[in-house]
């Protein structure tokens, strides 16, 4: 499932594997996202909106832990739309730029928002994703 090159020791890949081979367990909070679990084939935990005419925040914990690590985590929210996003993690926001990237993938819903993190924990890590919408020209 590893494949690739790297110059790190293989002691220090043994994280990210067991990051996607035994993805930490996730909380769901609230009640404007519905979680379809961890997607092994795209690496990414995946969620949909349930109505799309609500914006809201996704709020989540990632229950990481020795055996389940979280490793720079993907997600992929359904039916987002457009629109950016704000993250913050453990309460502390971060911008986007070399810890947090985002972009778009059009469906015939409409689409989906696919968020990637730079962040590493053997500890719960609690995430919240907020709709910063915008007006077009």
């Amino acid at each position: 499932m590893l494949h690739g090159m790297t110059d790190k020791p293989a002691a220090k890949l043994v994280p990210l594997a067991k990051s996607w081979l035994y993805a930490p367990q996730l909380k769901l909070n609230g009640e404007g996202y519905v979680s379809e679990g961890y997607d092994q084939a795209q690496r990414a935990y995946v969620f949909a909106r349930r109505d799309v005419r609500k914006p809201s925040a996704l709020e989540f914990e990632l229950a990481a832990s020795e055996e389940s690590p979280v490793v720079n985590p993907a997600f992929v929210i359904k039916n987002w739309r457009r629109g950016r996003a704000s993250l913050a993690i453990d309460g502390k926001k971060v911008k986007w730029g070399k810890d947090f990237r985002f972009g778009y993938r059009k469906t015939v819903e409409g689409g989906d928002l696919i968020v990637w993190m730079r962040v590493e924990s053997t500890k719960p890590v609690k995430i919240s994703l907020t709709p910063v919408w915008y007006r077009s020209r």
